[in-house]
Parts: structure tokens; C-alpha cells; sequence
């Protein structure tokens, strides 16, 4: 359907807007806008000529706040720009943004300028009204002026924001431009401090995120498996990621950090190692405010196994910062034994959360603290680690004593970690996993101890001192927990260590022992009996153990025997699964090519389609358009012409007749009338001359004497004017004769040094022209020479060339008569002996054929007598003489005689002539 006629173009509506402006009327011009912007005449229109249109547009709805209203205008303005100018939207975006940020500085400056001119007196002190006032409102005057002159161009912001995100997420054409947004609003949720809407914003981001892949067979779908694009998210991500972190939402950091982690799984190419550290320093810090000891290790334990080989961007302070981290991280690891109810329970609860830190850390299982020891020595950690915090290590993994560990630990605990900043956070720590496993030693030496013995004991220098009761409540909650087996009894103010030999609880730690516990050896009873019987068994029976030694080398044999064949089936079928693999990721890679090739395939068609149907569609729209304007053109004109005829002929045409009557009609109505107004002018003109004719006739009588008169008046003027003239020219030409004479005088006495220096300026210039002529002269003739000999040369190089070339013709054509001639006459031989060996076939024809007649004449059992066999005979000829002469006997040809005029024998076969002798022929 057309749209409506009265509906101008994008430049006549931004026209009107503008006049309505410059009127004050800015949100009548923001509703014209709106109206022609939602339009359908204006999704076909080209960005050109639509972009200054949404400039405006935006401005107006930037200046009343009108968010709903900038939404929807956008969203229209997307569709049509999105296939073919769509860097033009992000022109538009940033300079909407940048106005909106202007004018929320421009308010927060109108605040604060107010807030320090309503004070009067900068010494005067609060007045009790305004505290008062202050204390019943419950903010301040700052904080009133803020939130009514600030706060509503913040939520204008943080709304355009999230209009622009929603607008252009899951868009391709646009990726680019809606990381760029997503990085503004991030950066405006940092630099105001808004926290609420950093939530909202993280979850609005995340959905889109996980939207992705819901929508990815739509056009213009985002595609995760372009590297280009997962680099944009990451970058995005990692930023949202360093903005939480700053404003201390631990909840988004987590979030940000699994959707950092899924993108870099989707990842084909590698990431950038300065990126990677940062994911890891985020996630101890993440994992430190989760009070989660363990995998704070672990993800410091990563960061280390990751830093420690980029030296070029690391310094060596920096690593040694890391190892400090690692070390003291490790050793807070508390100490848990594994078969506590308690704490299985509570395991398989947080299963699911261990799970995910476990993958984000990119660990394959979950670690533990065994693990993590050996990984601190394995990969020899504690090299790097200050020589002041190295000796930690020792006293609580090595040298363990429950009597002196306090003691020993105190001076690094006070000088070297609380002193610390960077690692003073991990004192508590290491102070809970040194009392466990005080109490935990003392647990296998003594069954029941005083509580002031293990006070005594459990002394930690300041800030980490512990005292009796928050010492008593540690044991307690561990009791609980299941870490310790013990009771406190308050009457004698002792600790009852309970030692169940069927305990089946054991200590994840390796650190050193004073003995073995009672669960212990009631756990090794079973393996210290065999070996004991081993050892009789040995003692008791010496060919048993020369049997086993035999078997035992016999197995060793059979084994390295099998070994190689093993290991060659072993490489097979490495190879076979190899040669799987690399099948597999073929086939994938060009199944992938070929979808990719028919996306884009079908895409550019659809495109094409869409621009052919785009381009169709405004062809008939402009045939419509130009059809209305012509028909308006044509009812304007009939209008025009029929006010022209009311004006001129007097000829009323009222407007129904008007939509009736075509333009002819109204050319004859209007020739009528000047007919009419024609016939009439023509009688009143012959009236009218005849009474002028009669009027001049008398004029002419009346002035006669009159004009004679004047004549004679006019004839003496004239002669006296012509007498003054003459008189004062001969009075000028004297006085010119005069001043003329005066001045020649004067020239006359420097005639001779004039006509003295002529003559010398004569000579010389005679002289040089002279000097001039000869030497163009020669010039001339020198180049006429030499013009003549270079003629003449290459008119002799021109002769013996033609002569050559002449030459070579002559001599060539005397080579192709003498060849033609030569095969004229081989020729003619040719012919010769094909006339000869001609006339020798037709003689051997002939004589065949009289055989052959001879051979089948018919033989006559008529009786002829005796007397009359001689007659007859010379009477009749035989029938075979008859037959033979009746044959036609072919002559010879002559040797003149061409081939094809040859007589040819009229039952006789073809001869065969052989090839070379045709092509001769021929």
C-alpha cells in the first residue's frame, strides 16, 4: 500500500521541526518527528538523508527526556541502516551518549555551584533550623539538590544504556558497537558508584550471553566460533570483571569469572597471557572472600604455574609476591580428616559448588591439600619464595613439635607476615591449622591433658593471640566438626582424648609424627602380621623363597619378552586413534566450511532478495508518487487556468464542475469566451476610432496658425545659437594655435641633441640587426645542409633497401615459376602414363569381354547342308562376330586429353587410382 500523500520526506519534516523550534515549540517538533520517524514511508529511505533526521530526533528526545520515545526511534532507525550504512547508527549513538554525559556534568556543576552560593556566610555556624530540618528529613541539602536536579539525568543515562544494549545485542552487524556501549555503561556504573545498576547490568549481560546460541540460526546472529568475536566478549567481560572487583561485588566477580571461563572454552584462539593472569589474581581474590582456604591454594598454585614462565612481562619482585602468596596459602590449608560424618555430609552438599571452582580453575579433579604440598615442592616453589618466609615451611611440615612450634613461629608470625600487608591475611589461618595439629599430636602422646597446658602451649604473638576462651572455642566447633576426638571435662579443667582403636579416621597431612596413634596400629595390625609371617616364612623355608625368586624372574622374563609387542600394539593403536581423530576433525572442519559457505550463501541471497524486493517496492512507490504528483499537477493547473478564466472572461466555474471538466474543456470554454469578448471589443474599437477620427481633424484645424507661429520663433533661436557656438569655437581654436607655437618654441632648441642621439641609436641597433640577420643567416643555411644530406642518406638507405627487398621478390618468383613449371611437367608425365596404362586397361577390358561373349554365345541345332555351310558361313556372320561387333569397343583417349574427358567403359568396373597419385592429380 502507498503511503499517504501527505506525508513529506525525511528533509521537509526536519525542515518543519526546526521552524517549530526556533517558535518554542520543541515538543510539538519532537512529536512530528516521532510521528514521521515510526512511519512506513520512512523504512525505505536511504541513511543519507535520514541520519541529520535522527540527529535531531535524538537531541530533542535527549533534551525532555523522553526515553521511550529515543528507544523506539533507534530501533526504527536500526532497520534501516543495518545492511547498509551501519557505522552511521554508532555516529548517532556516541554523539546521544556524549550529550546525555555533558549534561549530567553540567548538573553536577549547577549543584555544586548552588550549594556554595546559598551559603551566605562561610563562618557562620548551622543555624537550629537547618538542623532541625536535617535531622526530620533525614539528608542533607546537598544530598536534596542531588536528587532532584542529578539523579533524574543519571536515570536518563543509565536508561539510554540499557535501551542501546537491548537494541543492539545478537546483532553482528553491530557487535562491535554493543561491546562499546557495554563498556560505557560499565565505566558509568564505576565512575557514579552505582551499584544496583552494575547488578542489572551484569544480569543483562549474562543473558544475552546465554541468549547467543538460542538465536544463532536468525540473520545477522552473533557466531561464538568467530575467534574476532569471542576476543570482543572477552575483552568485555574482563572488564566487568576488573569494575566488580574495584567496587567490591564479590557475587558479579564469580559470575563474570564462569562466563570468562565458558568463552575462553569456546575460545579457538589462545589468549593473551596478561588476560589470563589477571583471571587468576581475580579468582584468589574471589576466592579469599569466599573463605574458602583450599582453593584459595589452588588458584594461587595456577597463577604461580602460569606467571612463572612468562618472564618478559613478570619481574622477579612480582614473582616472589606470588610465592609468598603460594606458600602461606598452601600452609593455611586446614587439616580435615576424611572420615568424619560431619564433614562428609557438609562434602557432598558442597559437591557441586567444588565442582565449579574446580573448573574454573581449569583442574581436571578437585585438589586437596596432599596435592597441593607436593605441587609446592615439585615445583620448587620455595626458591622463589623471600628467605625470610622460607624456613615456615620446615617448622610445620618437617619439624612439626607440639611443645616448641609456638615458640619458633612466633618471630616470623609478628615481623614477617603481620608486618606484611600481602600476606598478613593468612596469620588466622596458619594459626588454626598449627593448633589442629598441636591438639591432634598431643591427641596420639597424652589420653587426657589440663587446658592450661595446651594455653601454654597454643601462644601466638600479637594481633594473632589467641585467648583460653576463644582457644576452647576452636577445639569445640572442631570436636563438632569431627576434627578432633576429644571431651572437655570443666570440673578438673582437662581435655579427655578419646582413642578408639576401630577408628577408621586419619589425617590428610603428612607432616611429622610423634607415634603412632591406637586407630593407627590397630589399621596396620593386619599388613605388620604378614610381614612378620614373610619374614618366618623365609627363615623357615629357603628353597620357597629360591622358588618365588625363580618365578619372579621367569615373570620378569616372559614380561620384557612381551614388552616390545606391546609396545608396538601399543603404537598402532596410538596411530589408529591418531588417523581416527585427525578423520574426525576433517570431516568437522569441512562439514563446518560447508555450513559456514551455505550460511553466507543463503544470507547473500537473502540479502539480494531483500534488495530486489526493496528496490521493487520503491519503484512503485515512486510510480505512484509521480502518477499523484501529476494528477495533482493536472487538477492545480484546471484549477489555475479555471481562476484565470473567472479573472479574465468572467466565466464562473464552481468546484464540482472543476473535478468533472478536463483541461481541453476549459481551452474550449476559455476560446469561446475571447471569441465572445473578440466581437465585442471589435465594435466598441470602430465606435471609438470613428469618434477619433473626428477629434484629430479638429485638433489639426485648431493648431495650424499656431504651429506657423512657433516656426518663425524657433527659426531666429536657432540662428542666434549658431552664431554664439561659432564665435567662441574660433576663440578656442586661437588660443590653441597660440599655446601650440609657445611650445614648440621651447622643443625647438633640443631638436639637434634629439636628432643626434637617434642617429646614434640608429647605428648601433642597424649594426646589431645586422650581426642578427648573418647569423641567422648561416644558422639557417648550416640546418639546410644538413637537412639535405640527412635527406639524401635516408633516401639511399630507403633505395638499397627497396632494391634489396626487390631482389628477394625477383629471385623468390623465379623460385615459384621454376616450382610451378616443374610440376606442370610432372604433371604432364603423370597424365601420360595414366593415358598409356588407361588404354592398355581398356584393351585387356575388351579382349576380357570377347572371351567372355565368345564364351556364353548361344550354340544353333538347325542342319545346314554341305552345299550350302560355305554360302551361309560368308552369307551371315556367326552370332558370336555379330555379338562381338554388336559390343561398343572403347578408344583410346590421346595423351592431350584430360582425365575427366576420357571415355569410361559403360559396364566396366572403376579403376583404382592410389593415393599419392591423386593428391598429385589434384
Amino acid at each position: 500500500m502507498a503511503p499517504p500523500y501527505h506525508q513529506p520526506r525525511p528533509e521537509v519534516v526536519l525542515r518543519r521541526a526546526e521552524e517549530l523550534i526556533n517558535v518554542g515549540q520543541p515538543v510539538t517538533a519532537l512529536d512530528t518527528l516521532y510521528e514521521a520517524l515510526t512511519s512506513k514511508r520512512l523504512r525505505n529511505a536511504n541513511a543519507a538523508s535520514t541520519e541529520p533526521f535522527i540527529r535531531k530526533f535524538a537531541e530533542l528526545c535527549v533534551e525532555q527526556r523522553r526515553g521511550k520515545q529515543l528507544k523506539d526511534g533507534l530501533m526504527q532507525y536500526r532497520n534501516i541502516v543495518q545492511h547498509t550504512s551501519p557505522e552511521s547508527l554508532g555516529a548517532v549513538v556516541e554523539t546521544m551518549l556524549e550529550n546525555i554525559t555533558q549534561r549530567v556534568t553540567e548538573a553536577q556543576r549547577n549543584v555544586e555551584q548552588s550549594a556554595v552560593g546559598s551559603i551566605e556566610d562561610l563562618d557562620e555556624a548551622e543555624t537550629p533550623e537547618n538542623m532541625i530540618l536535617s535531622l526530620v528529613s533525614g539528608e542533607q541539602n546537598r544530598d536534596r539538590a542531588d536528587r532532584a536536579v542529578v539523579t533524574p539525568w543519571l536515570k536518563f543515562l543509565w536508561e539510554a544504556y540499557r535501551n542501546l544494549l537491548d537494541i543492539l545485542r545478537n546483532n553482528v552487524r553491530f557487535e562491535t558497537l554493543y561491546q562499546r556501549i557495554s563498556n560505557k555503561a560499565i565505566d558509568f556504573c564505576r565512575t557514579y558508584e552505582r551499584k544496583t545498576e552494575f547488578h542489572r547490568l551484569c544480569e543483562l549481560l549474562r543473558n544475552h550471553l546465554q541468549t547467543i546460541a538460542k538465536y544463532a540460526h536468525q540473520q545477522n546472529s552473533v557466531n561464538l566460533s568467530n575467534p574476532e568475536t569471542v576476543q570482543l566478549f572477552l575483552d568485555t567481560h574482563f572488564h566487568q570483571l576488573n569494575t566488580a572487583t574495584e567496587m567490591e561485588l564479590w557475587q558479579e566477580c564469580f559470575y563474570a569469572i564462569e562466563d570468562i571461563h565458558s568463552l575462553i572454552q569456546q575460545s579457538k584462539r589462545p589468549i593473551k597471557p596478561q588476560a589470563m593472569a589477571n583471571y587468576f589474581e581475580k579468582l584468589t581474590r574471589i576466592m579469599y572472600v569466599a573463605k574458602n582456604p583450599l582453593f584459595l591454594a589452588a588458584a594461587w598454585h595456577r597463577y604461580y604455574n602460569f606467571i612463572h614462565r612468562q618472564t618478559k612481562i613478570f619481574t622477579e619482585e612480582q614473582l616472589q609476591s606470588v610465592a609468598n602468596n603460594v606458600l602461606l596459602s598452601t600452609l593455611a590449608v586446614p587439616i580435615i580428616k576424611s572420615s568424619s560424618r560431619v564433614l562428609s555430609t557438609a562434602a557432598k552438599e558442597n559437591k557441586h559448588r567444588t565442582q565449579r571452582f574446580t573448573n574454573l580453575l581449569f583442574l581436571s579433579s578437585a585438589p586437596t591439600r596432599v596435592s597441593l604440598i607436593s605441587d609446592l615442592v615439585g615445583n620448587d616453589v620455595l626458591a622463589r619464595v623471600s628467605p625470610e618466609l622460607r624456613p615456615l615451611y620446615d617448622l610445620v611440615e618437617e619439624q612439626f613439635h607440639p611443645l616448641s612450634i609456638c615458640k619458633k613461629l612466633s618471630p616470623v608470625l609478628s615481623e614477617q607476615i603481620a608486618t606484611n600487608d600481602d600476606v598478613s591475611k593468612y596469620g588466622t589461618l596458619l594459626c588454626n591449622v598449627i593448633l589442629t595439629r598441636l591438639l591432634q599430636q598431643l591427641s596420639q602422646v597424652y589420653t587426657s591433658v589440663q587446658l592450661d597446658f595446651i594455653f601454654r602451649l597454643a601462644r601466638f604473638p600479637a594481633p594473632y593471640t589467641m585467648s583460653a576462651a576463644e582457644i576452647e572455642r576452636f577445639i569445640m566447633h572442631g570436636a563438632r566438626r569431627g576434627e578432633f576426638q576429644l571431651r572437655i571435662d570443666h570440673q578438673t579443667r582437662s581435655a579427655v582424648f578419646d582413642t578408639d582403636p576401630f577408628d577408621s579416621s586419619q589425617s590428610l597431612s603428612n607432616g611429622a609424627q610423634l607415634q603412632a596413634s591406637p586407630s593407627d596400629l590397630m589399621r596396620s595390625q593386619l599388613s605388620s602380621l604378614a610381614i612378620c609371617l614373610s619374614n618366618a616364612q623365609r627363615v623357615a623355608c629357603p628353597e620357597f623363597v629360591a622358588e618365588k625368586h625363580a618365578e619372579k624372574a621367569a615373570a620378569v622374563t616372559t614380561a620384557l619378552q612381551a614388552m616390545a609387542e606391546e609396545h608396538r600394539m601399543a603404537n598402532a593403536r596410538k596411530l589408529v586413534i591418531d588417523r581416527r581423530k585427525e578423520i574426525i576433525e576433517n570431516a568437522l572442519a569441512r562439514k563446518e566450511r560447508t555450513e559456514t559457505r551455505e550460511r553466507t550463501i543463503r544470507i547473500q541471497r537473502e540479502q539480494e532478495m531483500e534488495r530486489e524486493r526493496l528496490a521493487e517496492e520503491q519503484r512503485r512507490r515512486e510510480a505512484e508518487r509521480m502518477q499523484k504528483e501529476r494528477d495533482t499537477i493536472q487538477r492545480a493547473e484546471a484549477k489555475k487556468l479555471a481562476e484565470s478564466i473567472k479573472l479574465k472572461a468572467g466565466l464562473n466555474v464552481s468546484i464540482d464542475e472543476l473535478e468533472t471538466m478536463d483541461t481541453s474543456r476549459l481551452l474550449e470554454m476559455q476560446v469561446e469566451q475571447i471569441e465572445k469578448e473578440k466581437q465585442d471589443m471589435q465594435s466598441r474599437v470602430k465606435v471609438l476610432g470613428r469618434r477619433m477620427d473626428h477629434t484629430e481633424r479638429a485638433y489639426r484645424q485648431h493648431e495650424k496658425p499656431l504651429l506657423e507661429g512657433d516656426y518663425e520663433k524657433q527659426k531666429k533661436a536657432d540662428s542666434e545659437n549658431y552664431a554664439s557656438a561659432r564665435k567662441a569655437q574660433l576663440e578656442q581654436s586661437r588660443e590653441k594655435h597660440q599655446s601650440d607655437l609657445a611650445q614648440k618654441k621651447r622643443f625647438q632648441r633640443m631638436f639637434d641633441d634629439f636628432n643626434a642621439v637617434r642617429t646614434q641609436l640608429d647605428e648601433g641597433r642597424s649594426a646589431a640587426l645586422a650581426a642578427d640577420r648573418k647569423r641567422v643567416r648561416d644558422e639557417l643555411t648550416e640546418a639546410r645542409d644538413a637537412r639535405i644530406a640527412e635527406y639524401r642518406l635516408m633516401r639511399a638507405e630507403k633505395d638499397a633497401t627497396e632494391a634489396k627487398e626487390r631482389a628477394e621478390r625477383e629471385e623468390r618468383e623465379a623460385r615459384e615459376e621454376s616450382a610451378k613449371a616443374a610440376k606442370a611437367a610432372e604433371l604432364a608425365q603423370l597424365r601420360e602414363e595414366m593415358a598409356a596404362q588407361r588404354a592398355r586397361d581398356d584393351e585387356a577390358l575388351n579382349r576380357r569381354l570377347e572371351r567372355e561373349a565368345e564364351a556364353k554365345a548361344p550354340v544353333k541345332s538347325k542342319y545346314v547342308p554341305p552345299s550350302r555351310r560355305q554360302g551361309t558361313e560368308s552369307a551371315s556372320p556367326s552370332p558370336a562376330a555379330s555379338s562381338a561387333r554388336s559390343t561398343p569397343v572403347p578408344t583410346a583417349t590421346p595423351a592431350s586429353a584430360t582425365p575427366t574427358e576420357s571415355p569410361k567403359p559403360a559396364d566396366g568396373p572403376k579403376r583404382y587410382v592410389p593415393p599419392a597419385l591423386r593428391r598429385k592429380m589434384q
